[in-house]
């Protein structure tokens, strides 16, 4: 099962919590797949940019190449 769009809010607290309850109460866990595929995505892109960020600001700490140019 592939997960959904990032675009769609499958990731609110309301839905996460209506799919466990309906997991519990034996009505599948479909949706609480999906869900959790969508959080794994979205977490995934954001240690992705997170790591980014992290090798720019080092750049910049060390003195690299955005320093302001003088005119």
């Amino acid at each position: 099962m592939a997960p959904l769009p990032l675009d769609q809010d499958t990731t609110s607290w309301l839905q996460l919590l209506n799919a466990i309850e309906d997991a519990e109460a034996g009505r599948g866990t479909a949706r609480l797949t999906e869900i959790c595929l969508s959080v794994d995505s979205a977490l995934a892109a954001a240690q992705f940019q997170i790591t980014q960020l992290r090798a720019r600001v080092h750049v910049l700490a060390t003195g690299g190449p955005a320093r302001p140019l003088l005119c």
